[in-house]
């Protein structure tokens, strides 16, 4: 055998150990989110993350979500609050980035009776206008401290 081919066949059961590796890995990383997500609890502030914490390590589970928004739906929306001669309402449920992204508390202003005067279809143009995505949950585990540890 070739000294290239040797450096070959390393490379390759390497390259198997890695993939095995990998699937374990996948494997763990997934029962960990499973298990912070029914066992943990929300941190103070953190409504997208809950934490489980053992007595060496503490994980964190976070699922972030991207929230889209339609500009062209948008725009109808910002037409039609025009025409209804309320253009504030508009700016109270989107703001004007480089695109349109929701104005803090949108969500808040279409749970409740809209204003008088307020488009007609203004809840299903809105709900044709934003998508909510949830995104892959992410993972950290870290060591906890010395004294956060004792104090569990």
């Amino acid at each position: 055998m070739q000294p290239i081919d040797g450096l070959a066949e390393e490379y390759m059961q390497l390259v198997v150990q890695a993939e095995l590796a990998n699937d374990k890995v996948s494997k763990l990383r997934q029962l960990l989110i499973e298990r912070v997500l029914i066992d943990g609890a929300h941190p103070p502030r953190a409504t997208k993350t809950k934490a489980l914490a053992g007595e060496i390590y503490e994980l964190r589970v976070s699922q972030p979500t991207e929230v889209s928004v339609d500009t062209g739906i948008a725009l109808r929306i910002w037409r039609a609050c025009e025409r209804a001669g309320m253009p504030d309402l508009f700016g109270r449920l989107f703001r004007k980035v480089e695109t349109f992204v929701l104005a803090g508390g949108a969500e808040k202003i279409l749970r409740e009776k809209l204003p008088e005067g307020a488009p007609r279809n203004l809840r299903t143009l809105y709900a044709r206008a934003v998508t909510v995505k949830d995104l892959s949950p992410s993972l950290e585990v870290r060591r906890r401290e010395k004294k956060d540890a004792e104090a569990a």
